[in-house]
């Protein structure tokens, strides 16, 4: 079983929320739920849903190369240097990898090859 993680990135703050708490707190500002709010501590927080404060990405159940996590929203590098975008493909229901001239699917078995080199929140040059 893969393990289901989140971070968030802060969008009036322009930061990445990486802890446990944090990842809480930004899933209930996106979906308005008491309970994950009362689980993280924060059961006086406004319980309506508030998606553009953070934007949510999960994490993939995969390491890169080095043994970072990958998530939805890093940018990895393949062995010859091309930059790829991790996303969530909802059609097929898998995470894929996608630049401006190539798209495919997230193969467990290559993705040891590839480094996670940032997001595209925080260095979104490095797709260009």
């Amino acid at each position: 079983m893969r393990e289901i993680k989140f971070r968030a990135w802060r969008t009036d703050e322009k930061y990445m929320v990486t802890s446990d708490v944090g990842a809480l707190t930004a899933l209930r500002n996106c979906y308005g739920n008491k309970g994950l709010a009362e689980q993280a501590g924060f059961s006086n927080i406004d319980n309506q849903p508030n998606t553009d404060k953070f934007i949510l990405m999960q994490y993939t159940g995969l390491k890169d190369k080095n043994g970072k996590e990958i998530y939805e929203g890093d940018i990895t590098k393949d062995p010859d240097g091309n930059a790829f975008e991790v996303i969530w493909n909802k059609g097929a229901a898998s995470f894929e990898l996608q630049n401006k001239t190539s798209h495919f699917l997230f193969v467990q078995r290559y993705i040891d090859m590839f480094e996670v080199i940032g997001n595209i929140y925080e260095n979104p040059e490095l797709l260009k």
